[in-house]
């Protein structure tokens, strides 16, 4: 029999036998069976297989232990998530189980309850989408009682919070919604107290630096501004003389600024241009300090390209849409002398495109 034969009948051999191994348990009855054959074979009188016999044999233990072992870890698996399926129906059960007595406890609260009492039991379902239908109505009723309270006190803030709260649990109700739009009312007259000085500040700051004619810095303090304009706006607090004020200074600051702007845009966009015109940076050699576009250069032009001879280069420096670096070496002239030159090296996209004394 041939080499290549046994090679690929050993392969498919080891194939069947990871194949039998797969199977668990049932690959380990199978194993067990090849096993019992193999060694009746090998007692057989007379037999002339015997060394097949007990290839046959260890090939059958090497089956048996692996699907053994497979069988266990598929029982390890199979174990664990039976585990995981049992703790999750579990955990919702209870979940169920605490939402159900939530919405009774809710349900049996008297009319007579505080707003506060009945919004921590509320609170109890943890996020708003985990409120049950039954529920709903009246978590909504307790919020909206408890936003009112916030009102009277004199904390918008707090207010605005409770009765989106309540506008979520129920989208459909008028109080609701009439609250919920006079605190925010009462909010935005609270907050621009204190924020209308600080957009004020802000357009001195931004006035300030355009006289100095930093332009981006301006522009900077002008977005802060009208962002927090921008805040009141649909509110009552934007019909203001003193918010349209603020919002005429920020137009007539930005059109101040633009000209600038514009201009600062170009520049940059002239100066991106410049380094896209360079190319990359040209190294200089760590052996003798040399740039190898100048010496590429200067070996096709001196006389005598074989008497080229660096001395020193400069480090790059980049200008404008050139890098230029200044560079010593010695060649032949065309009298055939040695001489000692230097010049300045414009370099673009890695080629010399000009040189200057």
């Amino acid at each position: 029999m041939s080499v290549p034969v046994i090679l690929v009948g050993s392969c498919f051999v080891l194939a069947f036998m990871g194949a039998i191994m797969r199977l668990g348990y049932p690959g380990a009855v199978l194993g067990l069976c090849a096993l019992a054959g193999s060694i009746a074979i090998f007692r057989k009188k007379d037999s002339k297989h015997r060394s097949a016999a007990v290839i046959g044999a260890i090939a059958s233990g090497i089956v048996v232990f692996g699907a053994i072992g497979n069988g266990n870890e598929s029982s390890r698996k199979a174990a664990a998530m039976a585990a995981s399926i049992e703790d999750a129906r579990q955990k919702a059960a209870a979940s169920r189980a605490r939402e159900n007595d939530l919405s009774a406890r809710i349900a049996a609260l008297p009319a007579s309850t505080s707003p506060q009492e009945a919004v921590e039991l509320c609170e109890k379902f943890g996020d708003l989408r985990d409120v049950p239908v039954a529920s709903r109505a009246r978590c909504g009723e307790s919020y909206l009682a408890k936003g009112r309270e916030s009102l009277a006190a004199a904390r918008p803030e707090e207010a605005v919070a409770l009765l989106e709260k309540a506008s979520a649990l129920v989208p459909s109700n008028a109080d609701v919604a009439a609250t919920l739009s006079n605190a925010k009312e009462l909010r935005g007259k609270e907050d621009f107290k204190s924020k209308g000085p600080e957009v004020s500040a802000g357009l001195a700051r931004a006035l300030a630096h355009a006289k100095a004619k930093q332009w981006e810095e301006a522009e900077t303090e002008l977005n802060a501004a009208d962002a927090t304009l921008k805040a009141f706006e649909g509110l009552e607090v934007a019909k203001s003389k003193e918010w349209s004020t603020l919002s005429g200074k920020s137009a007539q600051q930005r059109k101040r600024i633009q000209p600038g702007l514009e201009k600062l845009k170009l520049l940059r966009q002239a100066q991106q241009l410049m380094v896209e015109m360079r190319g990359p940076m040209p190294k200089n050699s760590p052996w003798d300090g040399s740039v190898f576009e100048v010496e590429q250069y200067l070996k096709k032009v001196l006389n005598d390209p074989d008497s080229y001879e660096h001395v020193s280069t400069s480090a790059p420096v980049g200008r404008d849409a050139y890098w230029i670096v200044k560079s010593s070496f010695r060649g032949k002239n065309a009298f055939g002398g040695k001489v000692l030159n230097t010049r300045y090296f414009f370099i673009q996209r890695g080629q010399v495109v000009r040189v200057e004394e």
